[in-house]
């Protein structure tokens, strides 16, 4: 794994170091004994909860990506409220199943939902360990007992590289972009899982190529998610847009829809 920054495997519990061990090794990552962690810039710690990642150096604390607590277990709870805005910009209508690819990953929160609303979803990440992270929130709620059958999958790859090589026929339905906000003093903006993405993912300053990549792939439509009152996505206007309170979704019609 390839990465600009040093980062290892460690594990804090005595059941588990096996595990952390595999999955160091298949990702070609060192592994490091709990108590020697603070010489890495961050470590992917194994334990009973999860995959988590902390960061030493900055002291920004940890990151889990978890499907069924938190925040999203919230808007689990009021899918209805959330089905209004998302299922509108999908387009969403009887006997309609759309496959939809979610090209920016990211922590996957938009991407789960729209699963638990029914679709089959494939999410890119082209950072190796939010993937990571992203394939062991999977797991886990795959695996849950009080989550019903859903269908979704990650592929560690770079957005732009996986749809210049796929072709019409395998092409998405629709393709959702949430690239990484412009840089705001605001707080709701800095929070620290930006902190962690912008640091473990960059700016994505190809986000302009990106949509104009998915224009091109996406057979029904691209949606991007932007700041409520931020400029479109490399200034080209969307067919329609859809507000909620701090963000919106804009809607691109792709000319096999037309």
């Amino acid at each position: 794994m390839n990465t600009a920054f040093s980062i290892g495997v460690t594990c804090n519990e005595s059941p588990l170091v096996a595990t952390a061990r595999k999955l160091a090794k298949k990702n070609l990552l060192p592994f490091v004994e709990y108590f020697n962690r603070k010489c890495f810039d961050y470590v992917l710690t194994l334990n009973s909860t999860g995959l988590h990642i902390e960061d030493i150096k900055r002291k920004l604390g940890s990151l889990k990506i978890d499907f069924l607590n938190g925040k999203l277990a919230y808007r689990l709870r009021h899918l209805k409220n959330q089905k209004q805005l998302l299922a509108r910009a999908i387009g969403l209508k009887v006997n309609f199943s759309p496959t939809i690819l979610d090209a920016t990953a990211g922590l996957g929160s938009d991407s789960f939902i729209l699963s638990q609303l029914g679709f089959p979803i494939l999410l890119l990440e082209r950072s190796p360990i939010i993937f990571l992270l992203l394939k062991d929130a999977l797991h886990r709620a795959l695996s849950h007992p009080n989550i019903p059958p859903f269908s979704m999958k990650v592929i560690n790859i770079d957005a732009l590289i996986y749809l210049k090589k796929a072709n019409l026929v395998s092409s998405p339905d629709i393709i959702y972009l949430d690239p990484m906000y412009p840089h705001s003093s605001k707080s709701a903006l800095v929070k620290r899982e930006m902190c962690f993405l912008r640091q473990l993912v960059g700016d994505d300053s190809d986000a302009p190529e990106l949509l104009k990549q998915a224009l091109i792939s996406a057979k029904q439509r691209v949606i991007v998610k932007r700041p409520r009152l931020s400029k479109y996505l490399s200034e080209i206007k969307p067919h329609h847009s859809l507000l909620g309170k701090q963000h919106r979704l804009d809607v691109y019609l792709t000319r096999f829809s037309k």
